[in-house]
């Protein structure tokens, strides 16, 4: 590998001398250096997004601790029951709209993650439109259930997409995700479930089955006792002569993670 270029994907050395890996298998970590940057570049826009929802769910759990602390000190009037839940939603719609866009820096999943922070907070402020209107507005607010239904269902298959797991239990995992959410979103427009609940919560406790087993079965996965060497940095290029499974390149200061197969 010439130059700065990132290789399409991780390889063999000539010679079978180690592995070439790119930036695709590899992950961060989170490790920080007082000097240089450890970290992969990610879109400016996308930082900056994520730092206001970060400062606006820190100031809304403090608002929602304030008024916790108002209510059992003495009696919340409507108007203030209103700020409660609105604040309490703020907070709901910031964490939901972080926890999808974890898939964005390395890419995962293509525009999905994008479009579940758009639903968390279209859904989010529809909810909180509704609460103000008294929910004169059915349609509102089933509107607003649906875009937090889609958004919760992409929230978790963000989490799960960072999993370095091969074979059939991730699709399964997103497939089961999206049945749930389908049947949740039916309900919400005036679906008469009848017995089909027992399915629904079938489909509920084999999702919860998984989400417990991907872990599990990823940390008991047999792992080389030693990973690859590598041979070159993921980011820029630059030779590296390290075989630890945690490398930090001299030449851009960037850490990253050998993932073993």
């Amino acid at each position: 590998m010439g130059g700065t270029e990132t290789p399409p994907s991780c390889r063999s050395a000539p010679g079978g001398a180690g592995w070439t890996c790119t930036a695709g298998e590899v992950s961060l970590s989170t490790e920080e250096n007082n000097t240089q940057n450890t970290r992969a570049p990610r879109p400016a826009a996308f930082e900056i997004f994520k730092s206001w929802l970060r400062r606006v769910a820190l100031v809304s759990i403090a608002v929602n601790a304030l008024l916790g602390v108002w209510a059992v000190a003495g009696s919340l009037d409507d108007v203030a029951i209103n700020i409660f839940v609105t604040s309490l939603l703020v907070t709901g719609s910031g964490v939901v709209a972080l926890i999808c866009g974890i898939a964005i820096p390395e890419s995962r999943l293509g525009p999905i993650p994008a479009f579940g922070i758009f639903s968390s907070l279209v859904g989010f402020a529809l909810i909180i439109t509704a609460v103000w209107t008294n929910f004169s507005s059915l349609a509102v607010g089933r509107l607003g259930g649906t875009f937090i239904t889609v958004a919760v269902t992409v929230a978790y298959a963000a989490i799960m997409s960072g999993v370095h797991l091969e074979g059939r239990l991730l699709p399964i995992a997103y497939t089961l995700a999206v049945a749930a959410a389908g049947f949740t979103i039916a309900v919400i427009w005036g679906f008469e479930p009848g017995d089909t609940w027992r399915l629904f919560l079938a489909v509920c406790v084999l999702l919860g089955a998984i989400t417990l087993a991907v872990p599990i079965t990823t940390r008991l996965r047999p792992r080389h006792e030693h990973p690859p060497p590598v041979l070159h940095c993921p980011y820029c290029g630059g030779t590296v002569d390290n075989t630890d499974r945690y490398i930090r390149c001299d030449q851009c200061g960037r850490r990253f993670r050998v993932v073993s197969p």
